[in-house]
């Protein structure tokens, strides 16, 4: 484990499986430093977008080892240049695959329709990548709140509830909640509030369930599945696996926070099962991605609640994305999940027995025991979506991009 050097408003989690290295480089970097300072140039990335609109704040990820730079004395000096700028970009190492090791370089792109554009890639002894303020993409356990899991970035927050608010409700205490629902965090601000909002929270000066020009905490999950939870629909009953039983932190970081949430066996009506959710939510989206291990295949649903002021619903399968539009209090709230067709085998709206309100229920399989979706929110007030239309609009292109990943040739 190593040590980081981050800003006091951040708490680090403790269990912290590998942390991601965060590296700013100035804007007013040079290019010419590189030319005259013996750069060595470790690679040309080529990036092609195929779809008919502008991609923003799109992801890539590069391995390390392609660009041999696996060795941590070449990190500090790693500089990612753009070329059609010739600025240098802010960029992120981290672990891809949950083993430990820091293995990826990621940085963020804007990439006109039907277009390319090219990135270089040097080591440069002269360049100084060092830890930053610069965490927009977080996440953490919060024990000090019974034991939420909860994460943001510059646009939306989300928290998931652990094995203690369960074992509160098991012993007749009050506080607790078992649910595997998705609550929503309601932020209109760029910066990190969790901590702030948490820490308000427990010292008592202050209340996250009211807005003063944050956001604020008004979206009410319950044991719904809330923002795009998962169960089993079985003989007209929802099955859930529940509050999560442990966790892991894999990164935080200016573009991707991730972790990974394990679940006690739960029985899905025709099976018992073991699941792992892996979950990463990236700088600029507004939908964190879900990625469920199981021990055997499943068909399983994620959900969006339904409420009274749920005012339309929409569906595309063929596009892969499902949404509903609501009003929240004083202003209107978007939910959505998006995924490829092929975890889809169907969808409904439906009532179930023993849960609160109605559900817009995606019907999922999984694939070599694996289903990945995307689910998050929209809220008007932050004034990131003005009406359903655009909401709609972004979850059909995300879908798009879904099945028309960028293009990426190392050179």
């Amino acid at each position: 484990m190593m040590k980081l050097s981050i800003a006091q408003h951040f708490k680090i989690p403790k269990k912290l499986a590998s942390v991601t290295l965060m590296v700013a480089l100035s804007p007013a970097l040079p290019v010419q430093s590189h030319e005259l300072n013996g750069a060595e140039n470790k690679g040309k990335l080529t990036v092609y977008n195929d779809l008919a609109f502008e991609r923003t704040n799109e992801t890539v990820t590069v391995s390390l080892e392609n660009l041999a730079l696996n060795e941590r004395k070449s990190w500090p000096h790693i500089v990612v240049l753009d070329l059609t700028t010739n600025k240098p970009l802010m960029y992120q190492l981290t672990d891809t695959n949950n083993d430990g090791v820091i293995d990826s370089l990621l940085f963020q792109v804007k990439i006109s329709a039907n277009s390319s554009k090219q990135f270089q890639f040097f080591k440069d002894r002269n360049a100084s990548g060092e830890f930053t303020d610069s965490i927009v993409s977080y996440s953490r356990f919060v024990p000090e709140r019974i034991d939420d899991y909860a994460w943001e970035n510059d646009r939306v927050a989300f928290r998931m509830y652990g094995p203690k608010a369960r074992q509160l409700v098991e012993a007749g205490k009050r506080g607790g909640i078992i649910s595997s629902g998705v609550d929503c965090w309601l932020k209109r601000v760029e910066y990190p509030i969790l901590n702030k909002w948490y820490k308000s929270y427990a010292d008592g000066t202050g209340d996250y369930h009211k807005d003063t020009g944050e956001g604020l905490d008004n979206y009410h999950v319950g044991s719904s599945l809330g923002c795009g939870g998962t169960g089993s629909l079985y003989q007209g009953k929802l099955l859930v696996s529940g509050n999560f039983s442990d966790y892991s932190t894999t990164s935080i970081g200016p573009i991707r926070t991730s972790f990974e949430l394990d679940y006690a066996p739960w029985n899905t009506g025709t099976a018992e099962v073991k699941e792992v959710k892996r979950i990463s939510l990236d700088k600029g989206s507004n939908l964190t991605r879900y990625e469920l291990i199981f021990d055997q295949d499943v068909e399983l649903v994620a959900g969006l609640s339904l409420d009274k002021n749920s005012l339309s619903i929409s569906a595309d399968k063929e596009s892969g994305y499902f949404s509903s539009w609501r009003k929240q209090q004083d202003s209107e709230l978007g939910l959505g999940i998006v995924t490829l067709p092929k975890y889809i085998t169907g969808y409904q709206q439906k009532k179930v027995k023993g849960k609160p309100g109605e559900h817009l229920f995606v019907e999922l399989k999984s694939v070599n025991k694996r289903i990945v979706y995307y689910a998050g929110f929209g809220w008007k007030k932050s004034q990131q979506f003005s009406s359903p239309d655009k909401w709609q609009q972004y979850l059909k292109q995300f879908g798009l991009t879904l099945q028309t990943p960028l293009r990426i040739e190392l050179h």
